[in-house]
């Protein structure tokens, strides 16, 4: 009996073990990680969600466009963070303003995107493209600051982006099935409904 649990806990120890909240590691940390985080999560499936609404080019514009800033957002939040010290006066005021802005452009990304499933109203491409490219920016910069204390920044942010994308295809795979029907239709706008919901009760946690 203690032979056959030792070999159940040699099975079950090696998962356990990679399996971590942080997801610090690589390009599978990376890949899991925005699923980790439901505001991250509803964001990025709504931006597939709201794509396949409009329809046409936007299926693809709008997403990559998002993808596209969250890279930079990315890339300005990695550089910010390796060259400040603790030391600096520039360092106190990013983290306690500039991360704030961040975080409430990323609980607006939730509002907004869930009230454009909820309303259905189809905006233009080019207006989703500016609204998503100011999401996927302050996405890009909240995450990008913690991407230099992985152990490999480059395969987890090339897992993030991955992550990010599978995301964009899961909403529009979820916002071409739904537009379908009408009952089906009903039901995305009460999702889209239930991120406006959500977005607020971040905001709340925020300011209390």
């Amino acid at each position: 009996m203690a032979k056959n649990l030792f070999l159940f806990i040699l099975i079950f120890a090696l998962p356990l073990q990679a399996h971590t909240f942080t997801g610090m590691v690589g390009y599978y940390d990376g890949l899991s990680h925005p699923v980790l985080g439901l505001d991250h999560f509803l964001a990025m499936v709504s931006v597939g969600i709201i794509s396949a609404q409009i329809g046409g080019r936007a299926i693809w514009s709008v997403p990559s466009t998002f993808v596209s800033f969250m890279l930079v957002g990315g890339v300005l939040s990695m550089a910010a963070e390796m060259n400040l010290t603790s030391e600096t006066i520039f360092e106190n005021i990013f983290y306690e303003y500039i991360s704030i802005i961040i975080e409430l452009g990323i609980i607006l990304s939730v509002i907004l995107l869930g009230a454009s499933i909820a309303i259905d109203k189809k905006l233009s491409t080019k207006i989703s493209m500016i609204f998503v490219s100011v999401f996927g920016l302050c996405h890009g910069l909240a995450h990008g600051l913690e991407m230099p204390w992985a152990t490999n920044p480059i395969l987890f942010a090339l897992g993030f982006v991955s992550g990010t994308a599978i995301l964009h295809l899961f909403g529009v795979g979820i916002g071409m099935f739904a537009i379908r029907s009408t009952i089906s239709n009903i039901c995305l706008k009460i999702s889209g409904a239930a991120c406006v919901f959500y977005g607020f009760y971040l905001f709340s946690l925020m300011v209390l």
